[in-house]
């Protein structure tokens, strides 16, 4: 009998079971709390005089035997003596004395990981008592929780007892497993006062329900028909007064689990089997539970010792009528059967189960085949063949299916079946006989699954591997590779000047893969070869590939104000692409501000747009240097000194803020602008703080040496000092500059013209005439180009080089009037038409005998030109040629008091001692001559003879001069050659009819007095 200890930690244990506590209080339903004793129960005498060998059978055993069937008692108390227990033999076989089968050899080791408690148990492996024994050779051995019935347990069929939905309640005292044996009275079983006879019928629970009504089950009014026999030795009756039996759950007092695995209420083989010797389960096997009683064991002759096994034939008789229900089904196990009476039982069975019998090589396939098994499966079937009550026709189909070498699916799907659960076989432990396996090996599925299947598999692992690997190669490297170099190859192709084969190759690459930083590099690329509209194709393209990319849009935008200079549509692509998705960007916002800056030099209107981005960018984002970079740009374009200066002051304050190289040169220019303005009205108070102007000037040009504004406004610096060597330094070096730069902006391009005239003008001055013409010719280039391009509209600036072109024409070279005209023509067009080249287009049309063309633009000239001596000498002659006599006469008449005057100036008229004398000498001359043939002409015309005397006194003063000029100072002979005026003199005394009055026909080239033509050029002087 188990110790008080142990059934409490037992009890323990088993109320914890399945959380049955919880799950009765979510239900409502009392726990049913069975309670042990307080003290330890004293030993039960069983009466009947059955001595201590009884109790321990394995006393009477011989020791070794004793040994090898309990490993765990030591060879002295396996030799302490024992009263002998008299041989019988068993039903159904014969049996051995002596001999012991070990199953341990079988099942072989059990793993590690299923040891037991140490505290194994004993099997009972003493003989039963002979018939004269009490109770007919029938024992109940309580010793050790074990109920012995002759080596038979109560036969359920392998049945759970059916109670319906009632259960039996046992109360406080129920039976439990691991509780003490309850003390059996000699009392009858009464139920309700009807003998329940458990010998001759079966117990039907399934027709009919057991309705106790939730009472106790007095079982002490009628005796319990055990069949004559008493359950326990000694005569006492099973006294289970007092117990209550609740059948609810359909178990005896088991708190939700029952009581045994095979669908019996109890277990009246072993009470404690869950405490297994460690090792295999089969050390300590016995069927039936005594060895003596209920297993025959056959063994051939010729092995007297009993240890040399032979031919031996195994049979388990017992079992079959422990579990046999063809006659009568115990009642919860309370009633235990005599042998013979089991015996009775057995041959009035429907059924033989035939016995099982094992040879040395049945026990070898025995153990292979378990051994072959998986571990769970082992468990399983060491478990059934060990522990569990198993109907002998199960167990005799399970050692068939072990012996036979059964496939371990086979052995699974039967030990699944008697346990009630599913057994799982892994896929490396379903195996087949060995003809089987021969046969499948044999077969074409077999060869292919396992022969060429492996192979298969690997070489389409292998492909699938190198198929992987060439399309991420592909992919990844092969692709982008080849693409990139398609795309070089049209970049290239953009320098060499095949800009539609570039496209081609361009669209041929982004067919393979696409790359946003090759639309960038084409389209720059586009850009400074000047092909912009295929610049804006590319950018085009990126957007419409890549939406509101903010770089495409900033740089499409920068394309469109620099170079293109179409402000309106870089505004629409900044605030379509970019500000109206994000109002506040900083880079769009300052794109924007420069476009409308730009902008602003075309439509001055557009100023205002550019403050208010600037203004913006200022208040989010504070004063940062770019924003007021530009800020002052805005007050320096709209000529606010009073606020450029301030902005100037704020950057010079901090040696950390610095202006850039661009904002340098401007307002370097800007404030040189302002020194050499000319003062209208009240003048600027603000230009009076202008300092500095050559330190920020060549500032810019050491920040950035190739910055052409820079050299431009520091070579307009040196003209303004008259410093003509370091001017024209400057500016062959911003003309370098104005080349390998970008077009970026109109004022730019207008700085590229003018220091082109401005450098022509320096060449001329040094009598450079052919490189002067060049660089006009070029500035005159970029000014039509530009004009085309509608960038900039015609300014008489510009006309300076057309004007400059027809002076080269005019001065340095002769018989070439019209193209000097044709420039002047120009010069004209584009607003350039100051009154010296009014003076020169007249003596060109007079040099061409156009008198009328002459007389107009001479006329011209002198309405803004003070009427000095070569005007009016000009006016006269085109006035006279053009038959307007009065004029003329008027003309020479105001010319000769000029002249008078300067030789009134002179003490004496010596031509010969001074260079002023001759030029005045013959001015005197010339303007006599022909002021005496206007007056001739007016005499001829009106008839009026003081004209003609007026007339031959000019002509007398005429000739006088002439001979001042011509007569030798040393020895005073006058020259042989006739004048003129002598001869328009004698043609007055002497008239002829053919001849016609002459006179000076030459005029000045230039208005000017001096002229610097007349230096430049020697061949320049009088016109005719």
């Amino acid at each position: 009998m188990p110790s008080l200890s142990a059934l409490r930690e037992f009890k323990a244990s088993f109320d914890n079971a399945g959380n049955e506590k919880n799950i009765l209080a979510e239900r409502n339903i009392p726990f049913n709390d069975l309670k042990l004793p307080d003290v330890e129960a004293p030993p039960m005498d069983l009466g009947g005089g059955r001595s201590a060998a009884a109790l321990n059978p394995d006393a009477a055993l011989d020791p070794a035997v004793a040994a090898a069937l309990n490993p765990d008692v030591s060879p002295s108390a396996a030799a302490s003596p024992s009263p002998a227990a008299p041989e019988t033999e068993p039903p159904g076989g014969e049996f051995v004395a002596g001999i012991d089968f070990d199953f341990s050899d079988l099942l072989g080791p059990v793993p590690d990981d299923l040891s037991l408690p140490d505290d194994d148990f004993a099997l009972d492996t003493s003989q039963p008592e002979t018939a004269s024994s009490d109770q007919d050779g029938e024992s109940i051995d309580l010793d050790g929780d074990d109920l012995d019935l002759g080596g038979e347990s109560p036969d359920l069929g392998g049945d759970d007892l059916n109670l319906g939905e009632e259960s039996l309640d046992l109360g406080d005292s129920g039976l439990s497993p691991g509780d003490e044996s309850p003390e059996l009275s000699s009392e009858d079983l009464n139920l309700d006062g009807e003998s329940l006879d458990l010998d001759s019928e079966s117990l039907d629970l399934d027709s009919e329900s057991l309705d106790l009504g939730g009472e106790d089950l007095n079982l002490s009014d009628e005796d319990l028909d055990l069949g004559g026999e008493s359950a326990v030795p000694g005569g006492d009756d099973l006294d289970l007064s007092g117990a209550d039996i609740d059948l609810d759950n359909g178990d005896l007092g088991m708190d939700g689990e029952n009581a045994d695995s095979d669908g019996g209420i109890f277990n009246t083989g072993e009470a404690e089997t869950t405490d297994v010797p460690a090792g295999d389960s089969f050390d300590n096997f016995i069927p039936g539970g005594d060895v003596q009683a209920d297993a025959d064991f056959e063994v051939e002759e010729g092995d007297p010792g009993g240890t040399d096994f032979g031919d031996v034939d195994f049979s388990l008789p017992g079992i079959d009528d422990v579990f046999s229900d063809s006659e009568a089904k115990p009642s919860s196990g309370l009633k235990a059967k005599g042998r013979g009476k089991a015996k009775a039982k057995q041959e009035e069975g429907p059924e033989d189960v035939e016995e099982i019998r094992l040879i040395d090589e049945d026990i070898e396939r025995f153990r292979k085949t378990l051994a072959a098994y998986p571990l769970n499966l082992r468990i399983a079937c060491e478990e059934l063949i060990v522990e569990q009550a198993v109907a002998p026709d199960q167990m005799s189909a399970l050692i068939k299916l072990l012996v036979n070498g059964a496939p371990a699916k086979e052995t699974a799907a039967l030990a699944g079946q008697i346990l009630g659960r599913t057994i799982e076989i892994p896929k490396g432990f379903e195996k087949s006989t060995g003809e089987a396996l021969e046969t499948e090996q044999a077969s074409f599925a077999y060869i292919f699954v396992h022969n060429f299947l492996p192979i298969l598999r690997l070489f389409a692992i292998i492909a699938v591997v190198t198929a992987s690997l060439g399309y991420l190669i592909y992919t990844f490297v092969y692709i982008p590779l080849k693409a990139e170099s398609i795309y070089k190859i049209g970049y290239e192709r953009i320098f060499a000047g095949e800009y539609e084969r570039a496209n081609e190759r361009f669209s041929e690459a982004f067919g393979i893969k696409r790359k946003k930083d090759w639309f960038y590099r084409y389209a720059e690329a586009f850009r400074d070869e000047r092909q912009y509209y295929h610049a804006e194709a590319k950018y085009d393209e990126l957007l419409r590939y890549y939406p509101r990319d903010k770089t495409g849009v900033l740089d499409y935008a920068a394309l469109e104000t620099r170079c293109l200079f179409n402000y309106q549509k870089a505004n629409d692509l900044l605030r379509r692409e970019l500000l109206d998705y994000a109002p506040n960007d900083p880079d769009g916002l300052l794109a924007l501000g420069d476009n409308n800056l730009a902008w602003g030099e075309v439509d001055p209107s557009k100023y205002e747009d550019a403050r208010f981005a600037y203004a913006r960018l200022l208040e989010l984002y504070g004063w940062t240097e770019p924003v007021v970079e530009r800020m002052m740009k805005y007050f320096i374009r709209t000529d606010n000194l009073k606020e450029v200066l301030p902005l100037q002051a704020w950057f010079t304050s901090s040696a950390k803020r610095k202006l850039s190289a661009d904002s340098l040169a401007e307002l370097g220019g800007y404030l040189l602008d302002k020194r050499l303005e000319e003062v209208r009205g009240v003048p600027n108070e603000y230009v009076e703080q202008i300092d500095g102007i050559r330190d920020l000037l060549l500032e810019a040009v050491r920040t950035d040496p190739y910055l052409p504004e820079a050299h431009y406004h520091l070579a307009r610096y040196y003209h303004s000092l008259g410093d003509t060597r370091d001017e024209r330094a400057t500016l062959e070096v911003a003309i370098q500059a104005f080349e390998a730069a970008p077009e970026e902006s109109v004022r730019r391009l207008t700085y590229r013209i003018d220091a082109h005239r401005r450098y022509a003008d320096v060449l001329i001055n040094s009598r450079e005439f052919v490189p002067a013409e060049e660089q006009l010719v070029k500035g005159i280039n970029l000014y039509e180009d530009a004009l085309a391009r509608r960038l900039m509209v015609r300014s008489p600036e510009y006309g300076r080089l057309y004007a400059g072109l027809g002076d080269l024409e005019y001065f340095t070279k002769t018989a070439d009037m019209e193209a000097a005209l044709n420039y002047y023509h120009r010069a004209g067009q584009n607003g350039w038409a100051p009154p010296e080249m009014q003076y020169r287009m007249g003596a060109a049309y007079y040099q061409l005998e156009d008198w009328k063309n002459a007389l107009e633009y001479l006329f011209t000239a002198s309405s803004a030109l003070p009427l000095n001596r070569r005007l009016l000498f000009a006016l006269g002659n085109a006035a006279l040629k053009r038959n307007d006599y009065f004029a003329a006469q008027g003309y020479y008449n105001r010319l000769l008091d000029i002249l008078e005057t300067q030789r009134a100036r002179l003490p004496v008229l010596l031509p010969n001692d001074r260079p002023e004398y001759l030029e005045l000498a013959e001015r005197l001359m010339m303007a006599r001559n022909n002021a005496g043939v206007a007056c001739e002409a007016l005499a001829d015309e009106t008839g009026d003879r003081r004209y003609r005397t007026r007339a031959q006194a000019l002509y007398a003063e005429a000739d006088r001069a002439w001979d001042a000029l011509t007569r030798d100072p040393r020895t005073m002979i006058r020259s042989g050659s006739i004048p003129l005026p002598y001869l328009n003199s004698r043609n007055t005394l002497y008239p002829q009819v053919e001849y016609e009055p002459q006179i000076f026909i030459r005029i000045d080239r230039d208005v000017s007095e001096p002229s610097k033509w007349e230096e430049l050029a020697p061949l320049a002087g009088f016109a005719g």
